[in-house]
């Protein structure tokens, strides 16, 4: 929970009173007198894109499968087994194999000789359920014995024709198409996940179409168009935010991409609120790939300065968190992906309180955390590439570290005159930290569920609780109103997209969040605590690149326990705005 001193509208007295108040004193209670996480920490781009249409192969047209002229025949023919073999005369693959080894004669015997068209297909339906990209065909043969043979088509690029500017993404995507021709027998699935390691690459759009290239058998062409962008700026104006830090905050990032190599950017970032006094943070970081397996390695630093509005106490904190990640995927398919990753992170948060010309030290933690994390999404897409169902979930393990000057458990007022946001916070905890969201479609209808969970054995300090608000779970209460140890906050909504006009997508929700917070240390007045809310609202994407949520939340609950009532109900509005010129 939130700790420090509560004042009101006092005397200016109540300032020097804190500065020398014992530390029991100094960490009762004042809202948002340390900013959480989420309210310092702005959204880092992502290092791995999205597997949407902009990352496809299409293979409709590679290779053909010719009408079976036996199909209507009423010839008699004896079939008791299939033989394959390859249209070149080599052995298949064990891979082809071993797909083809369920495709037998169903009811072996006399029977009319259309069978054969009916085992062809589910042989070439077989291969394609695996993602090869085959064609299964009936040669001339005179049935002896009872054994059919069918030859098998296998599909391989022999030329890849780049359709767009490659510019200096060139090297980059000779070594993809390397690796697409490379592959032999040709299966959509392997093809996909290497153009998703191309479209990882930051500013980077790719297709692939195939199509027969007349020569031989089995033998195609890639057509691959790219669609590339030097820069991206990305603008957010919201009013999330808390009354003592601020409603309104206006955030931009600003992504170079390729700077010092072909799959890096690098990126720098602010977000303000309205009146600048209560809130400033920067970020600046750097992400480039390693190789050619889709493996990513990134440096990240934010600052931020606040001074929450909260009367006749002047507190002002200063936040510092660096890290460096290293992000390696493990699937990479358009359904189904995994992705592990590790690093590290350093954390300091200072807050001094001022009055009459001077300031003195209240709180400082200084953190070294190292974490280990997976993340996973799985879905089942229609045909027109939207989703029938979503899953995503992602587990972290996080552990302090007692380095490079870090705070020592237990540790009391220190020779500068600071002491922990929480003295019985244990800055070499063990956290474990868990997220799964699922959304399912039915025509017009969606409904999405989500949760956030975190669980330790020790009390933490301050940056490290699960916190509670419009940034994280729990809309309508201001970030930071509360926060736990251990916690579960769950999300659920159910949506309606409003057809009415294709370029102006409309959707309704109503939402439901709950979160259960747990604190660990001793003379808490926030022990177990459950809040609620629930409310509605409208998602709209406009012309631009615009994306607009206004949203009414109602909390249920007091967020701490000795509130008189309740927050009041809110009115949240975001607005989204994105300017990424591409070049073909």
């Amino acid at each position: 929970m939130r700790k420090s001193a509560y004042i009101g509208t006092g005397t200016p007295g109540l300032i020097a009173a804190l500065a020398v108040a014992s530390p029991a004193v100094a960490q009762e209670r004042v809202p948002d007198a340390v900013p959480s996480r989420e309210q310092i920490q702005p959204p880092t781009p992502q290092s791995t894109a999205p597997a949407g249409p902009s990352v496809r192969v299409d293979a409709s047209e590679a290779l053909g499968t010719a009408p079976c002229p036996l199909d209507t025949s009423t010839v008699q023919v004896d079939l008791r087994t299939v033989r394959f073999t390859a249209a070149d005369g080599k052995p298949l693959p064990d891979a082809i194999l071993q797909e083809l080894a369920a495709v037998t004669v169903p009811k072996p015997g006399e029977q009319p000789v259309g069978a054969v068209c009916r085992i062809r297909d589910a042989a070439t339906a077989a291969l394609r359920e695996a993602g090869f990209i085959a064609s299964v065909q009936v040669p001339p043969q005179e049935i002896d014995k009872g054994e059919l043979t069918l030859t098998v088509i296998l599909a391989h690029i022999v030329e890849v024709r780049v359709r767009g500017e490659p510019g200096h993404y060139r090297r980059a995507l000779l070594q993809r198409i390397e690796q697409l021709k490379a592959l032999a027998p040709l299966n959509e699935h392997d093809a996909e996940r290497i153009l998703l390691l191309t479209g990882d690459i930051p500013g980077l759009d790719v297709q692939l179409a195939l199509r027969p290239a007349g020569t031989a058998p089995g033998a195609v062409i890639g057509d691959l168009t790219i669609v590339r962008r030097r820069f991206a700026l990305l603008g957010n104006v919201q009013n999330y935010g808390s009354k003592q830090i601020g409603r309104e905050t206006a955030y931009v990032r600003g992504e170079m991409y390729g700077l010092l190599t072909p799959s890096d950017l690098g990126y720098v970032g602010a977000s303000v609120t309205r009146t600048v006094r209560e809130q400033k943070v920067g970020q600046i970081g750097y992400i480039t790939g390693l190789r050619s397996g889709g493996a990513t390695f990134g440096l990240r630093a934010s600052y931020a300065y606040s001074r929450p509005d909260l009367g006749l106490l002047d507190l002002r904190s200063r936040s510092l968190i660096g890290g460096f990640d290293l992000t390696v995927p493990i699937v990479r398919t358009v359904t189904r992906n995994l992705t592990i990753a590790g690093g590290a992170e350093l954390i300091e948060q200072r807050t001094k309180v001022f009055g009459g010309g001077q300031s003195t030290p209240l709180n400082r933690d200084k953190l070294r955390v190292a974490y280990l994390r997976g993340t996973g999404n799985l879905r089942r897409m229609r045909a027109d590439g939207r989703d029938i169902y979503a899953l995503s979930g992602s587990i972290e393990v996080r552990r302090g570290l007692g380095i490079w000057g870090a705070t020592r458990r237990s540790e009391g007022s220190s020779g500068s005159g600071y002491t922990p946001s929480r003295f019985g916070g244990d800055p070499q905890a063990w956290i474990v930290r868990a997220n799964l969201d699922a959304t399912v479609h039915l025509g017009l209808l969606s409904a999405g569920s989500g949760m956030r969970s975190q669980w330790t054995p020790h009390p933490l300090l301050n940056f490290e609780e699960f916190s509670l608000g419009n940034l994280s779970i729990g809309r309508g209460y201001d970030p930071g109103s509360n926060s736990g140890d251990r916690a579960i906050g769950l999300q659920n909504e159910l949506r309606f997209d409003l057809p009415i006009l294709r370029a102006l997508p409309i959707q309704l929700f109503g939402f439901g969040d709950i979160v259960w917070l747990r604190n660990l240390d001793e003379n808490t007045t926030e022990g177990k605590r459950t809040l609620r809310s629930a409310g509605g609202g409208v998602r709209a994407t406009l012309p631009g690149r615009l994306l607009f949520e206004i949203t009414y939340a109602h909390p249920f609950d007091r967020a701490l326990s000795f509130d008189d009532r309740p927050p009041p109900a809110r009115v949240l509005a975001s607005l989204t705005a994105q300017f990424a010129p591409q070049i073909r």
